[in-house]
């Protein structure tokens, strides 16, 4: 069941940036007073009449009465909302909304203060905000009430375009006919939303990578109901929804994860394909009403299939932090549980072999069981090889595992040398490691090696001194989906987490310190990954390097923190072809040596039609922000927070790149 008294995690942080739209920006200020919209709208398009080019920046004071027009805001304009300010519906209003963004760009609806500004629909059958084939639309920190028809409905300009990308953030949507309709864009950011009460869907998305987090869900017919692709939908809180979420028959490859609920969340229906529920603390079981779709669910709260599930591929490990005693692990097969005792005392550590031969037994034993291993104690890796997992294989580290091959300390990486790990995960099936200590004593290639293809997690274990990187994933196909998930990673001789040549690989609140490269890398080639969550520190090169080509990852949430060379750097160097598109959002970078960079070594090597939003950039040492060299283009930065009022660092902004941060916090 759900808890109560839960409050929902924030991600959103006002945008502090040196300019809206570009450094050397005409910017206009015009003030509405109360009055009608045909008087604010005349005023508006006057302005714009004599300085067509500039940014307009409108304050609106007191109330503007809607009746047969909404207000309408063309390209590059903001309208802030003072406090006290508000947009009302007549009681005869037949407009088919309040405000209206037709076929725009660069344009964002906010309050000036903390006070959110108000959209009252009174009931009427329309739209508190409505947005038509258009992109770079910021909607933040509103209150939108009682529209029949939607509080926000919007439309993009193309849907697959990550730099075109729009959000919504901090709005309060309540007793709406449906609260947030998103369609025909990509990248939408949904972010530290109230959805309450409202009759129909709370939020409708179908937007490619849409990121759907820190909402609070209370009282709605449906909470999320999604068609999108790739999507995030994390950390957001249900209470008393009949729905709470459901991914319909188009969605597919989304990624639901620590989500929860205060009480009766609400139904959770699962249909579409690929899609991942992992790690959510939910009221109800996942269902489907489809035949197939290979979706998975994994490692939730109290999970179980209900009796129209079938459909939905099954995987619930015990874990060292979740060390349930459930019969029911995989479909179709039983539960065989082991205990490998190693030693007691720490300098007489048991032969990793040993246990390896047990496992091997157990596994042959019980071909229709899931082999769920509890190693105790302290063991010790004397071969190359190490610790190979069986298929369909659970282990629980309750202990340590270090390594001594009697090889050599430290070996300077030669290309092409034979590959060296403490675990491996295994070939084929599913699989878990969880727990305790493994440390590759400086003389083994990787502390777990996660290459190949099988279904797996690997949580809560602390990996140290592996030579070159702390968990590896080269080549690990989109059909095997890996969760890395509460790890602690050291004094690599590489980086901690490599996702290299990998898809569908999810890296979820790990904390990655002193890797003699970065804490995690996002390699050649990667897609579909997740990095959500991290926390990374005193790495030698990068806090997470996105790098070489790779394509639709998300790295969102993350903190990168004291003493990275940079906090977050996007680049390509060797690889033929874009670092891009891949998304970089509500990141914070903080006393590194760099903030966010991003950049190109040629002209077939690029980095370009990223989206880097509301990222928080202070307090690095030498730059908070490098948007691009001349091989970097198309990259879109929105709802930046830079404080140069207090941080003497400085930030390069590239022409070739277009930005966008409301003047809310201005």
């Amino acid at each position: 069941m759900g808890s109560t008294g839960l409050a929902v995690e924030h991600f959103f942080t006002p945008p502090e940036s040196p300019f809206i739209i570009a450094p050397n920006e005409s910017v206009e200020i015009i003030e509405l007073p109360s009055g009608t919209v045909e008087d604010a709208q005349a005023k508006i398009e006057a302005g714009r009449k004599m300085k067509p080019d500039s940014v307009f920046v409108i304050h609106l004071s007191g109330k503007l009465v809607v009746r047969k027009t909404a207000l309408r805001l063309g390209s590059r304009t903001c309208l802030m909302l003072n406090e006290g300010a508000s947009i009302v519906a007549a009681a005869d209003a037949t407009s088919e909304s309040l405000l209206e963004i037709s076929g725009a760009e660069f344009v964002s609806i906010s309050s000036a203060g903390s006070e959110r500004g108000l959209l009252d629909g009174q009931g009427r059958q329309l739209a508190g905000i409505l947005v038509k084939d258009s992109s770079k639309v910021n909607i933040d920190n509103l209150s939108i009430r009682v529209c029949g028809a939607a509080g926000i409905s919007f439309t993009g300009r193309n849907p697959v375009i990550f730099s075109d990308a729009s959000s919504v953030t901090r709005c309060l949507i309540r007793e709406c006919g449906d609260g947030l309709l998103a369609s025909n864009t990509a990248a939408f950011m949904c972010l530290d939303n109230e959805f309450r009460g409202n009759h129909g869907e709370a939020i409708t998305m179908s937007s490619l990578r849409s990121v759907i987090a820190g909402n609070d869900f209370i009282g709605n017919k449906s909470g999320i109901v999604s068609a999108s692709g790739r999507g995030v939908i994390a950390r957001n809180l249900f209470s008393k929804n009949e729905t709470a979420l459901k991914l319909e028959a188009a969605s597919f490859g989304n990624l639901v994860t620590e989500n929860r609920s205060r009480d009766n969340a609400g139904a959770v229906v699962v249909d579409g394909s690929e899609n991942q529920v992992f790690e959510n603390d939910l009221s109800s079981a996942a269902s489907s009403k489809q035949a197939s779709g290979n979706n998975l669910i994994v490692n939730n709260t109290d999970s179980k299939l209900s009796a129209v599930s079938a459909a939905l591929s099954f995987f619930n490990p015990p874990t060292f932090n979740n060390p349930h005693t459930n019969q029911l692990i995989l479909p179709n097969m039983g539960r065989f549980d082991l205990t490998i005792q190693g030693a007691t005392n720490r300098y007489e550590p048991l032969d990793l072999a040993a246990a390896g031969a047990a496992l091997e037994r157990a596994r042959n034993e019980h071909p229709n069981d899931v082999v769920v291993v509890r190693m105790q104690g302290y063991f010790i890796s004397r071969s190359s090889a190490g610790l190979e997992l069986p298929k369909d294989t659970c282990v629980i580290l309750d202990g340590s595992i270090r390594s001594n091959p009697g090889t050599e300390r430290d070996p300077i990486y030669k290309k092409g040398e034979p590959v060296t790990q403490v675990v491996r995960l295994s070939a084929d099936g599913h699989c878990s490691f969880s727990g305790g200590l493994i440390d590759g004593g400086h003389q083994l290639s990787h502390g777990i090696n996660a290459t190949n293809q099988s279904i797996a997690v690997i949580e809560g274990v602390s990996i140290k001194g592996a030579t070159r990187d702390g968990i590896r994933t080269k080549g690990r196909e989109s059909n095997y989906p890996l969760f890395i998930k509460g790890c602690s990673v050291a004094d690599s001789g590489g980086r901690g987490i490599w996702l290299h040549v990998a898809g569908n690989v999810h890296v979820i609140g790990n904390t990655c310190v002193d890797n003699q490269q970065d804490g995690i890398d996002v390699d050649a080639h990667a897609i579909d990954c997740n990095v959500l969550f991290n926390i990374c520190n005193g790495n030698r090169r990068h806090g997470i390097f996105i790098e070489e080509a790779v394509t639709n990852n998300l790295v969102f949430g993350n903190h990168l923190l004291e003493n990275n060379r940079s906090g977050i750097h996007v680049w390509n160097e060797e690889v033929i072809g874009n670092t891009g598109p891949n998304i970089v959002a509500a990141n914070l970078c903080r006393e590194n040596v760099k903030g966010v960079s991003v950049g190109g070594r040629a002209a077939d090597r690029t980095a370009g039609e990223n989206f880097f939003f509301n990222n928080v950039c202070v307090y690095n040492r030498d730059f908070n922000l490098v948007s691009g060299n001349s091989r970097a283009t198309n990259n879109f930065f929105s709802q930046t927070v830079i404080k140069v009022s207090v941080d003497k660092s400085g930030s390069a902004f590239s022409k070739a790149n277009s930005f966008f941060s409301t003047p809310s916090a201005r």
